[in-house]
């Protein structure tokens, strides 16, 4: 009875930590406003998603492939808490990303309560820019894509303030 009775209050207790752990304030890119005025490019930006998961901001008529990807996704494998922790640092995860592409350049990034990095690289003949954010256990891609690394990173950098904010919940 006693290990019944130990069992049910570590298991309660397992799941009042679990509804503490919030994450993302919207978890659906379909409902999220988008406004083409901010982003980098010669062409019009348009919007589009048929997953909750998942947004798509692209460039028609522009004289490069310029594109946005912003994906929402569950991180269980442990990053976010080895991140957290300062068991993998920004160095390391550089060192990582240069051995991908020696062109690559990786910081920190922060936004509300979610944590992560992003990064600017060159790789296979375009440029790009990719931040990851965690929180909770949700994860937040935005992978940006131009003819250049600076608008690569200018539409990364404004995506995450304008689309990444309403999902992290920031005011």
């Amino acid at each position: 009875m006693r290990r019944l009775t130990i069992g049910i209050l570590l298991a309660s207790l397992a799941l009042s930590g679990a509804a503490l752990a919030e994450g993302f304030g919207n978890k659906d890119l379909q409902t999220v406003a988008f406004d083409p005025l901010g982003f980098t490019g010669d062409g019009t930006f348009e919007a589009g998603s048929n997953d909750p998961g998942r947004l798509t901001v692209f460039c028609t008529g522009c004289s490069e492939t310029t594109a946005i990807d912003i994906l929402l996704q569950r991180s269980e494998d442990g990053t976010e808490q080895r991140y957290r922790s300062g068991e993998t640092t920004i160095a390391k995860m550089e060192e990582i990303c240069k051995s991908r592409s020696p062109s690559c350049e990786l910081k920190a990034a922060e936004l509300g309560g979610a944590v992560g990095w992003v990064t600017r690289y060159e790789a296979a003949g375009r440029s790009g820019s990719t931040t990851v954010l965690f929180l909770d256990g949700d994860q937040l891609l935005i992978r940006s894509i131009a003819g250049d690394l600076e608008t690569a990173a200018a539409n990364g950098a404004h995506a995450l303030r304008t689309i990444g904010s309403q999902i992290i919940g920031v005011e």
